[in-house]
């Protein structure tokens, strides 16, 4: 019995999907999994939300025949939230479904294109959480006229990849587009694509087509006096997070710990929940500590029979998304939200059906859709360790 278009459908939206949905929620980051707890799908194509800071003034002491505090409200701003729209398509030629009578070889081609495509959805979407929303891999550690050259990290790069390369010099001047990622040296930085090209120290290598598109993610959030929903934060400092730097000369140590999770409780009113490090970071911390003899293991409430580092009670979690010389100390629950518009993620099939035929081509089509952007209403609740230096 052939394959059908009908089978199909109903093959990726009840079979696929649920377990893609079931993937994303256990082989997520920890910053996802807290966030989760606080999803609203009722996102509109774009929402103000009112956000308060400082005190009221309403509020004093006054003689016993004296008048009555002045009411007056805390300081309230609106902010503006977007979702940001991401797509992940498939495409299966119509030889390979009608092969589907023959059993084997069609599961196995559907079932490899499915777990491609749901991973590096998952991947994604793991690391525009911890990024700046501008779609930014890596950046040019060398100028060269070349279809080689090194940039300053390329863990986020893999072969097959389809890049843009964005002139530093004025942010808007693409220098490459469409560069096809034909090979990458994980120990030298070093990536090959499939022309040659004149980039400089700091030019951008971009997910192609996706520059200032991407989610507000942490490095967005967790950056001072940046502009974020709408906020110019260089003249409204109360939505800034509370930032400390590590260098040479200042280390990482209890002192500076200790800091971090005294700032973060004198706004929120209690410790932090989580501490999400980079590789560099978790590694310089786990250091500093076994050191001392006082490195110790908890297990998590977030996570059944997860157990990881912790710091005065407070899980550690290292990500390899986060970047490298950084510590979040995070008020998740009290201070993020993951919005979106229905489900998180979705087939498109508006029309009623999953796989739409594609005009011209023996071939059908189908994609994952999903409207979702992250909102921190209280930034100043949580507080940025950078520079961490291993």
């Amino acid at each position: 019995m052939a394959v059908t278009l009908a089978y199909l459908n109903e093959t990726l939206q009840h079979d696929y999907l649920p377990g893609f949905k079931s993937q994303i929620n256990e082989e997520s980051s920890y910053f996802y999994k807290l966030m989760e707890k606080n999803t609203d799908p009722a996102l509109g194509a774009d929402e103000t939300f009112l956000v308060t800071f400082g005190r009221s003034g309403g509020v004093g002491n006054r003689a016993e025949d004296g008048d009555l505090p002045t009411a007056k409200a805390a300081g309230r701003k609106q902010i503006s939230v977007a979702p940001k729209n991401f797509f992940a398509r498939i495409a299966l030629s119509e030889r390979l479904i009608k092969s589907g009578k023959t059993g084997a070889a069609f599961v196995n081609a559907l079932d490899l294109e499915m777990q491609e495509i749901f991973r590096d959805s998952k991947d994604s979407l793991n690391r525009q959480m911890f990024g700046d929303g501008t779609g930014v891999l890596t950046t040019v550690k060398t100028g060269v006229t070349s279809d080689t050259f090194v940039v300053n990290d390329a863990k986020f790069l893999a072969e097959n990849m389809v890049v843009d390369i964005l002139d530093v010099t004025d942010g808007t001047t693409y220098l490459k587009e469409s560069a096809l990622i034909e090979a990458v040296d994980d120990e030298t930085n070093t990536i090959t694509i499939d022309s040659s090209v004149t980039v400089d120290v700091g030019d951008k290598i971009i997910t192609h087509g996706s520059y200032n598109l991407e989610i507000t993610g942490l490095n967005k959030i967790m950056t001072a006096d940046n502009s974020i929903y709408g906020l110019d934060r260089t003249t409204n400092k109360w939505f800034n997070p509370r930032t400390l730097t590590c260098s040479d000369a200042v280390l990482l140590d209890d002192d500076m710990m200790e800091k971090a999770v005294q700032k973060s409780s004198l706004k929120s009113g209690k410790k932090p929940e989580i501490i999400l490090a980079g590789f560099t970071a978790y590694r310089t911390l786990k250091n500093y500590l076994s050191q001392y003899q006082r490195y110790s293991e908890m297990a998590t409430r977030y996570d059944a029979g997860h157990v990881t580092m912790s710091y005065d009670s407070i899980p550690v979690e290292q990500d390899m998304f986060q970047s490298d010389n950084v510590m979040d100390f995070l008020n998740i629950q009290d201070t993020f939200s993951l919005l979106s518009i229905g489900e998180l993620f979705s087939w498109s099939d508006l029309d009623g059906s999953v796989l739409k035929h594609v005009a011209g081509k023996a071939q059908y089509e189908a994609f994952l859709s999903s409207y979702a952007e992250i909102m921190c209403n209280q930034p100043n609740k949580n507080v940025r360790i950078k520079g961490i230096v291993a």
